[in-house]
């Protein structure tokens, strides 16, 4: 994607900031050479040369942030199996797919967690290239797993405390941001069994050993009472699935140790009611069982003021790319506001992935990733995914309005409209 203007000021009817303060209505945000230089009253903002967004009938919001992406994955049901069968040029190509679908759907920063042949790096490496339009990434590649335990088939396969120290090298030597362990099994692999314990403790302790003295976070796969306290207990920094109802000393180590929680609440939703259209009767199973666990101990984390950061685990069963932004919705139907679930979409996420000293919030000195949707999110929460115009690094990459700039006129639609 080529620059688009060095200049840029959006008339902004509406802004949430992304830090839980109040929006602030009729604003100015100056944006040049990628970040944000001056939010001001409306019309105390005079610079030449710029680019005028007019969206004063709209909402402006950070970019969202996705912590729990499978970049590659064919989110259509019944196609497990292909995660494995298909030929990585396929899984490479379906992987850019769907990070321009994530990027043109306001998502400008995702963390993956799971692929086969470690293909988010490449994808990954494309985007920060410019080869290829997508959000940041943090990637973990593949994961760490017992030797047939949940998501072998995106893992290494490592049996043992020295097994797993060479698999979490390993991923650090090939190139990993973050290192991601399956602790427990999970709903989606065939033969597995929700909330038991896979990985044990001495594992767990060396893993965190590895990545921590190189200074990388480690994230587990967490569903049942011993793998996620255990997983606590051994120094985690993140728990994805995680539920903590009966579960009083799961909840109060993740809160007093400050270790975010990815509930992906949205996943286990569309798999449970999803038999009649594909869905492995197994998986679909599996995922009912854990559905309840899943949204009572998500409203015990939030009553508990834990960290929490919203992660849609795109890429599982009806669960596309493009949308990710309906785990918002879920968010709020269990427990949180409006408010607290686009926190824990912007400012949280960054500070999980590591990148809040420059995203995650609409700040002066922050880059300029930017959301323009239609409504008020506050007062509906769905209005998140009525997307109008994304900018990424203060570039628009996409614009569904009609504007004006001199005599030109630019109809938007997609990134294309300013190449």
């Amino acid at each position: 994607m080529t620059k688009n203007h060095l200049k840029i000021v959006i008339h902004a009817g509406r802004m949430i900031d992304g830090t839980g303060a109040e929006p602030r209505n009729a604003v100015d945000i100056l944006i040049e050479n990628g970040r944000i230089q001056a939010i001001l009253p409306q019309g105390e903002i005079a610079v030449e040369n710029a680019f005028h967004l007019d969206v004063q009938d709209k909402t402006v919001l950070p970019g969202l942030i996705d912590t729990h992406v499978h970049i590659c994955f064919d989110p259509t049901p019944g196609q497990h199996a292909s995660r494995v069968s298909e030929s990585i040029p396929t899984q490479t190509i379906r992987g850019a797919k769907n990070a321009r679908d994530m990027l043109e759907n306001g998502i400008t920063s995702i963390r993956t967690l799971g692929t086969t042949h470690d293909l988010d790096f490449t994808i990954r490496d494309a985007i920060q290239q410019g080869i290829i339009p997508g959000p940041r990434m943090i990637a973990a590649g593949r994961g760490i797993s017992m030797t047939g335990g949940h998501g072998h088939y995106i893992s290494m396969e490592s049996d043992g405390p020295e097994a797993v120290r060479k698999a979490v090298r390993t991923a650090i030597r090939n190139g990993a941001n973050v290192i991601k362990l399956f602790v427990t099994g999970g709903v989606m692999t065939p033969g597995g069994k929700p909330g038991r314990p896979q990985l044990n403790r001495d594992e767990l302790d060396v893993a965190m050993l590895e990545a921590h003295k190189i200074g990388l976070k480690v994230t587990g796969h967490a569903e049942g009472k011993q793998g996620v306290n255990d997983a606590l207990a051994a120094g985690i920094d993140c728990i994805e699935h995680g539920y903590f109802m009966n579960n009083e000393e799961g909840l109060a180590m993740l809160v007093e140790k400050g270790v975010y929680l990815v509930p992906t609440l949205m996943a286990y939703q569309l798999i449970a009611y999803g038999l009649d259209a594909g869905v492995p009767p197994e998986a679909a199973a599996n995922a009912e069982m854990a559905l309840e666990y899943n949204t009572v101990g998500f409203g015990n984390a939030v009553q508990a003021g834990a960290k929490i950061a919203m992660g849609s685990d795109a890429g599982t069963a009806f669960n596309d790319h493009g949308r990710s932004w309906r785990e918002l919705i879920y968010m709020v139907k269990y427990g949180m506001t409006p408010m607290q679930a686009i926190v824990a979409a912007t400012r949280n996420g960054a500070d999980l992935l590591g990148i809040g000293s420059d995203v995650g919030t609409i700040e002066a000195g922050k880059v300029a990733d930017i959301l323009v949707v239609e409504g008020d999110p506050l007062a509906d929460i769905a209005q998140i995914g009525q997307t109008r115009v994304v900018l990424k690094e203060g570039e628009i990459v996409r614009n569904d309005l009609v504007v004006e700039e001199g005599s030109a006129v630019f109809q938007g639609g997609t990134s294309n409209a300013y190449r």
